[in-house]
């Protein structure tokens, strides 16, 4: 009798163990791991500023371009104003055309991979284009490339933070938008150190009758830079092309080192895009 008892005393043990593991297991695997959950990007995250005559080249809040299968996907019509280019809207087709020059990349519409190139042979874009919160966002180097006044790489700062650099094809003319006029070669007299802000984030808020730009900045110059040393330079284009020129001094305290800052100004208009560059400034 005392044989059976303790054979049931030592089943109940098992049973209460196995229970046991199986409970930690289950909370084990149920348990959400920093890996599971991708964190949401921020709304106007610059992941690849265009770069191209000594500044930044812009586009805020929902007009950030992003990556998608490691291709830059940015918003057509904002991204062909700052490029220059045209852009037609075919009602019939529910398709844009891109052209510039005697050159055109036509027939791009949202989820169709195909796209006509110089009005005569289809080729595919790579990635079929997408409409986000009702902006045309496609991948740019096929657009670039259909285009053939460009070349364009992928560059790398000194905090590896990524550019794409834009410019000219050797022998080739590109007139670039009339805002871009507004920013004169910083002169060499009163510039210690050009561009030493990197662009970050850059949101676009209604603020009564007109907008609010705030601009996240971090500095990639490599040294610490003094209260009140560095010069900043805005220039917001809207859907009209109408082009508005701002400076602004900072920063108000020393910023170290990879240090971020962040900067808000007000423009009359909402921007489709947003020129910018900085510079540190000699000691007089």
């Amino acid at each position: 009798m005392n044989h059976v008892k303790e054979s049931l005393q030592r089943l109940g043990k098992i049973r209460a163990y196995v229970i046991g593991l199986l409970v930690i297991m289950f909370a084990a695997g149920s348990a959400v791991t920093p890996t599971s959950v991708s964190a949401a990007v921020q709304l106007g995250t610059q992941v690849m500023p265009l770069s191209y005559g000594g500044y930044y080249v812009l586009f805020p809040g929902k007009l950030a371009p992003y990556f998608k299968s490691g291709k830059l996907m940015v918003p057509i019509r904002a991204f062909s104003s700052a490029i220059g280019a045209d852009l037609l809207y075919d009602a019939l087709t529910n398709s844009v055309t891109v052209s510039l020059l005697d050159r055109s990349v036509g027939k791009i519409k949202a989820g169709q991979l195909e796209a006509e190139f110089n009005g005569e042979t289809e080729d595919s874009l790579g990635i079929a284009p997408e409409i986000k919160d009702g902006i045309l966002f496609v991948p740019a180097s096929p657009i670039l490339e259909g285009l053939k006044t460009f070349r364009w790489e992928t560059q790398f700062n000194n905090v590896n933070k990524l550019t794409l650099g834009i410019g000219a094809r050797k022998g080739e003319e590109w007139a670039k938008p009339e805002a871009d006029r507004a920013l004169a070669p910083y002169p060499v007299e009163t510039t210690a150190h050009p561009y030493p802000l990197y662009p970050c984030t850059l949101t676009q808020t209604p603020s009564g009758k007109e907008y609010k730009l705030t601009l996240g900045v971090q500095n990639t110059s490599g040294f610490v830079i003094p209260k009140g040393n560095a010069e900043l330079e805005l220039v917001s284009v809207d859907s009209k092309g109408n082009s508005y020129y701002q400076t602004l001094k900072g920063p108000d305290s020393l910023t170290s080192k990879a240090g971020l800052l962040s900067f808000s100004v007000s423009i009359p208009a909402e921007a489709e895009y947003v020129l910018f560059r900085s510079r540190t400034l000699r000691a007089e």
